[in-house]
């Protein structure tokens, strides 16, 4: 049989083009940029639906400075969740609503076609720290450090890593294990910030079972400073007391000053702040504000940076 030499010059290019048809075009299809999902509607808890802009959403729902909805996306990771060859995302939503907790959900995003839509969402926890977010295969892997049986909501010390997975569109956990790879207290304390030699001022402080937070009149009069030696010196009502605190990672124990509240009325705002201060588990650290959170999750006290403190006197 003779072969037409303008036959088998097309063979090779029709192949070509057979081949790029056939292609699959996952590697192909644009994943959701961050300006979307930064940018989109999400559902979350009882919260309900909210719209981040710029990866924010606040909303004030009463007339306290501290009352008030806020929401940031914390993390992103891309890959295909749901099997259909498009880069999804799974995504970490911090919501915040005027008390000491920081409410954390997983959201499994639809990339459908460029626009982000929402599939599902799962309570991670209250104040986990979330190191790392991936997705491979379908599966997204979460490292983080949750909360074992003794730790109090502020201080979480069960380093872990959890995998999920979308069955039915529906979010489910396949597996979870502790990370027994870094000790947690090392890396508590790496983590850790410092506030010593700092003249905190008191601003306000939550109860768990007060609606609103009650504001200090006086922030002068109710003033806290750590030491690098172990001592701390408070202010209680003007008068200067000095004791001793343990401080590891972001786990806070403040010695007693207990015994001095007969020295103020029951009900004053100086005994209560010491009561407070013998009810101490650990800290946060916001910008310039320390939140020192209350044993049993009782609620916190949040002070205001004022400036460095040495133990005679502002520097």
């Amino acid at each position: 049989m003779k072969h037409h030499p303008f036959l088998l010059t097309l063979l090779p290019i029709a192949l070509a083009l057979v081949s790029a048809c056939s292609h699959n075009p996952v590697n192909e299809t644009p994943r959701l940029p961050d300006t979307v999902l930064n940018n989109t509607s999400y559902h979350i808890g009882e919260l309900g639906t909210i719209r981040l802009s710029n990866g924010e959403f606040k909303k004030q729902y009463g007339e306290g400075a501290t009352e008030m909805n806020q929401v940031n996306l914390e993390k992103i990771a891309i890959g295909d969740l749901n099997g259909d060859g498009l880069a999804d995302a799974a995504v970490i939503l911090a919501w915040q609503n005027g008390g000491s907790g920081t409410l954390k959900y997983l959201v499994a995003v639809k990339n459908a076609f460029g626009l982000a839509q929402q599939i599902d969402s799962i309570f991670i926890g209250d104040r986990p720290q979330i190191h790392s977010l991936t997705i491979n295969d379908g599966t997204v892997a979460l490292n983080a450090t949750l909360h074992g049986p003794q730790d109090p909501q502020c201080c979480p010390t069960l380093q872990v890593t959890q995998h999920y997975a979308l069955q039915a569109n529906k979010w489910r956990q396949t597996s979870g294990q502790i990370d027994t790879s870094l000790p947690v207290k090392a890396y508590s304390e790496m983590l850790a910030p410092d506030i010593t030699g700092i003249l905190w001022k008191l601003d306000h402080y939550q109860d768990k079972s007060a609606e609103q937070a009650t504001v200090i009149d006086e922030p002068n009069d109710y003033t806290l400073t750590l030491f690098a030696n172990g001592t701390y010196q408070v202010t209680a009502g003007g008068k200067p007391i000095q004791g001793q605190y343990s401080l590891v990672g972001m786990r806070l124990v403040i010695a007693p000053a207990t015994s001095l509240l007969t020295d103020y009325p029951t009900e004053s705002v100086a005994a209560q702040y010491l009561e407070r201060l013998d009810k101490v588990a650990g800290f946060e650290l916001h910008n310039d504000n320390l939140e020192l959170n209350l044993k049993l999750n009782e609620g916190s006290m949040v002070f205001k940076n004022s400036g460095p403190m040495t133990q005679s006197g502002p520097k």
